[in-house]
């Protein structure tokens, strides 16, 4: 799949408390050539990162002790000196319910793990053109 340049510099965001789960979606996009990946274990660590850096999408896991991946993105939608990046919302849950809640919330995508690596690609080049 061929990238701009320009779309390969953008900075790409991953939230998820499990490490093992940044460590292998830092590698998937990082293999996909995105050279800005960077990466926080939790809601928290996330709203510091991205009050100092702009963030051009976020890739969050929904369930994290402290603040979930929808806290947070209600966080970021909430702090106008943020501007809210693309969001794509991972989960291991697919319940209607959740969905709904995260749509009517303004997350427009939602990956249920284990995704394959080819549909993170595909969503996050989609979210960024």
């Amino acid at each position: 799949m061929e990238m701009s340049q320009e779309l390969l510099q953008k900075k790409i965001l991953i939230v998820d408390d499990a490490a093992s789960m940044r460590t292998l979606t830092k590698a998937i996009l990082r293999e996909a050539g995105f050279t800005h990946v960077f990466d926080a274990p939790g809601g928290g660590e996330a709203l510091q990162m991205m009050r100092k850096i702009k963030i051009n999408i976020v890739v969050c896991d929904w369930n994290m002790p402290g603040m979930s991946g929808l806290d947070l993105y209600k966080a970021v939608k909430d702090d106008v000196k943020m501007q809210t990046p693309p969001w794509i919302m991972l989960t291991s849950s697919s319940e209607g319910d959740k969905v709904k809640e995260a749509i009517m919330a303004g997350i427009t995508s939602y990956i249920v793990k284990p995704f394959k690596p080819d549909n993170l690609i595909k969503q996050v080049i989609a979210k960024l053109s």
